[in-house]
C-alpha cells in the first residue's frame, strides 16, 4: 500500500454525472459497475449509485462481482445483471441466482437452454442478448427466430444488444444504424411469434453521449459515468471522478548521454528529472515512455522505462527549482480532457488507465 500516493474518488462529481445523463435521454439508467467500477471500487461506487442516486438496476460482467457486491452489502435494494461469465450452467455457483437479487443476460444458445429446461431456473427472468452485427455475444436472428416459440408462454423481461461502433460520429447507414435496424428485426421477430418484451437497452456511451437509442427502455452508461468521452469530438463534458495524485520522490539534473534506469536509455539532451513514486505495480503499463505529465505547470515526459515502483519524468533544465522534492503530481485530476489526453500520448485508452490502477494505491473517497 502507499500512503502519499492515492486515487481519489469523488462521489458527488459522480453523482453530478448521473444528473447530467439524465438530462440526455428519459430512458431509465443501467449504469455498469464491473471491473471494480472502471477501477474506482465496485461496493462503495455501488452503494451510493443505488442509495444516494436512486438507481435500481447495475451491471456487471461476472457472476463473482456480482456475488462479491452482495455479500459486502447485503441489504443493497438493486438487482444486478452480469452480461458476459454469467456461470448460469456451472451448478457449483449458479445457485447464486437463487440467493440475491443477480439475473444472468443470456448470450448464448446453451445458456438460454438451461434457463428453459432446469426446474431451479422456471421463475428466473429472461434477460436475452442478441448479436446484430458486433459478432461478440449474443444470439443471432437465427437462433432467435428456433427460440421464439419457446419463449411465447415466459416472455422476455429484457431484450439487448451492444454496439461495435457507437464510438464513431454517426452516419446514416453506418454500422451502429445497421445494428439499430437488426435489433429492430429482432424485436418483429419476438412480436410476431407472440413473445412480450418488457424492456430494452442498446445504448453504450458512445451513444448516449450521441443521443442515439434513446427511445428504448434503459441506457447502459459506463465509460461516460466515470468521466472520460467515448466521441473524440468531446460531446460529453462529464467529471472525471477520480483523481490519482502521488509526489515527487527525488530530483536530479543529467547531461545528455547519461543513462537512466534499468536497460540502455540514456538521456537524450541536458535535462531535469522528477522520480515518481508510481511504476507498474502502481499502474500496470510497462509501454508509457513519451507520455506527458504535467507537474507546477510544467510539462514534462515519462523517460526510460517504467519500473516496478518508480518512473522518471523529464523536464527542461529550465524548471530546475521549480520543481522539488515532495511538490504533488497528479497524474490525471477531474477534467475529462485531461485523462483522455494522457491516454492518447500513452498510446492506450481511458478505460486501461483506470482499471490499471492496482490495489496496491488506495482509494479515497469523498462527496464533494
Amino acid at each position: 500500500m502507499r500512503y502519499s500516493t492515492f486515487l481519489e474518488v469523488n462521489l458527488g462529481l459522480l453523482q453530478d454525472n448521473i444528473t447530467k445523463i439524465k438530462r440526455l435521454t428519459k430512458a431509465k439508467l443501467l449504469p455498469m459497475v464491473k471491473a471494480d467500477a472502471y477501477g474506482n471500487g465496485l461496493v462503495p461506487v455501488s452503494k451510493f449509485l443505488v442509495e444516494d442516486c436512486e438507481i435500481k438496476t447495475l451491471g456487471c460482467a461476472s457472476l463473482g462481482e456480482a456475488v462479491h457486491l452482495f455479500s459486502e452489502c447485503p441489504d443493497l435494494s438493486a438487482e444486478v445483471l452480469v452480461f458476459s461469465d454469467n456461470e448460469i450452467s456451472n451448478p457449483e455457483v449458479s445457485e447464486a441466482y437463487a440467493n440475491f437479487a443477480i439475473t444472468p443476460v443470456l448470450h448464448r444458445p446453451s445458456d438460454l437452454e438451461t434457463v428453459l429446461t432446469n426446474p431451479a431456473f422456471s421463475k428466473l427472468p429472461i434477460v436475452l442478448k442478441v448479436n446484430t452485427g458486433m459478432n461478440r455475444l449474443g444470439l443471432n436472428l437465427e437462433e432467435l427466430s428456433a427460440y421464439a416459440p419457446r419463449l411465447k408462454n415466459r416472455g422476455i423481461k429484457h431484450l439487448l444488444t451492444h454496439f461495435a461502433r457507437s464510438s464513431d460520429l454517426l452516419k446514416d447507414g453506418d454500422k451502429t444504424h445497421r445494428q439499430m435496424e437488426e435489433f429492430a428485426q429482432a424485436k418483429k421477430i419476438l412480436k410476431d411469434a407472440g413473445v412480450e418484451v418488457k424492456e430494452t437497452s442498446v445504448s453504450n456511451s458512445g451513444a448516449i453521449e450521441q443521443k442515439f437509442g434513446l427511445e428504448e427502455t434503459y441506457v447502459r452508461p459506463g465509460l461516460m459515468l466515470y468521466g472520460p468521452y467515448s466521441v473524440e469530438s468531446r460531446l460529453w463534458d462529464g467529471h472525471q471522478i477520480s483523481r490519482f495524485v502521488t509526489k515527487v520522490l527525488k530530483t536530479f539534473t543529467v547531461k545528455k548521454g547519461t543513462p537512466v534506469g534499468y536497460g540502455v536509455n540514456v538521456a537524450p539532451d541536458d535535462g531535469f528529472i522528477a522520480v515518481v513514486p508510481v511504476g507498474y505495480a502502481d499502474l500496470s503499463l510497462t509501454h508509457i515512455s513519451g507520455a506527458d505529465i504535467t507537474v507546477n505547470g510544467h510539462k514534462g515526459k515519462i523517460f526510460a522505462r517504467v519500473s516496478m515502483d518508480v518512473m522518471f519524468l523529464m523536464f527542461e533544465t529550465s524548471v530546475v527549482g521549480k520543481i522539488k522534492e515532495g511538490d504533488t503530481v497528479e497524474i490525471w485530476n477531474n477534467d475529462n480532457r485531461v485523462i483522455c489526453g494522457l491516454a492518447e500520448s500513452m498510446k492506450t485508452i481511458p478505460y486501461q488507465l483506470m482499471c490499471g490502477v492496482t490495489k496496491r494505491i488506495p482509494r479515497i473517497y469523498k462527496v464533494k
